[in-house]
């Protein structure tokens, strides 16, 4: 196992999630009455995010390296579809969309390589979440 590790922090910011890492921010959460936020990402849509994301970032890393040149666009399209007992996304569709010169080859290996992406290995394979307490909110 390696040592890399990556991290976010997490705090209340005007009612809603602040996330934060490096110098990178975006807001999360629902209205006080529940209600969705127009401005903010749900936190289904975060982990939707991350692996439309890593996908592309995945196929655009493979193409380069593997010498791929006619591949000019990538789009990842993410559906989550929610279950209630226990809450939670129970299954996700991903619409991989690949423009340019490519052959019937490149784009296979292409679609192939999606899959090895990080968060997709993670989600698939599940992980272990071990939450503590701390008794000071704040932390940072």
């Amino acid at each position: 196992m390696s040592n890399d590790r990556i991290s976010v922090h997490v705090r209340e910011q005007e009612g809603k999630a602040r996330i934060s890492t490096r110098e990178a921010v975006l807001l999360s959460g629902r209205a006080a009455d529940g209600t969705e936020l127009a401005d903010t990402f749900k936190a289904g849509e975060l982990i939707l995010g991350a692996l439309g994301t890593c996908i592309l970032g995945t196929v655009r890393a493979y193409a380069k390296n593997h010498g791929i040149t006619g591949l000019r666009e990538v789009q990842v399209e993410v559906l989550g579809e929610e279950a209630v007992s226990p809450a939670r996304i129970a299954r996700v569709k991903v619409a991989l969309a690949l423009a340019g010169n490519l052959s019937e080859e490149d784009e296979l290996r292409l679609h192939r390589a999606a899959g090895a992406c990080k968060i997709h290995n993670t989600l698939s394979r599940g992980l272990e979440i071990q939450i503590s307490e701390t008794r000071q909110a704040t932390l940072a």
